[in-house]
């Protein structure tokens, strides 16, 4: 018989995040949501050492607005790839790739973001079927018609 597992995640763009007051929102908010697994975009640093408890695996990259997960200690992650824009980052845990992502936004960036969908997403994309949870900010509000 089979054990199946049962993980919280949340994904979450959190627009820089510098703070003191911020930080310590988000760390309470993992902490009383129980969140195992967060997918953070927008990250602008890597100082998550005060979120006892958790490990942070951040891809800043050249746009010094990157990638991060924050998964709970005692969770195994292994074979991190990052890309090298910080727009995503990829960890696998159990059987599962685990992908989180942060598309360029904003109509003046269509052919950037169409490109990012085209060329770079698709390095961590697993080349074989396996399961993947692909999470993150997509950016696919571009015009007013896009939203309500």
């Amino acid at each position: 018989m089979q054990t199946i597992y049962t993980y919280k995640v949340a994904t979450l763009n959190i627009n820089g995040l510098m703070s003191t007051t911020k930080m310590r929102m988000l760390n309470d908010f993992l902490r009383r949501q129980d969140i195992d697994i967060a997918f953070l975009q927008e990250v602008t640093h890597n100082d998550f050492d005060s979120f006892k408890g958790y490990v942070a695996k951040v891809n800043e990259g050249n746009t010094k607005r990157g990638t991060a997960m924050i998964i709970k200690e005692g969770l195994s992650i292994c074979n991190i790839k990052r890309l090298h824009s910080g727009r995503g980052i990829e960890v696998m845990f159990k059987d599962t790739w685990l992908i989180n992502t942060f598309a360029p936004s904003g109509a003046e960036n269509r052919h950037e973001r169409e490109a990012y969908f085209n060329n770079e997403i698709t390095y961590l994309l697993p080349v074989n079927s396996t399961e993947m949870l692909l999470a993150g900010d997509f950016s696919c509000v571009v015009s007013p018609k896009d939203s309500t």
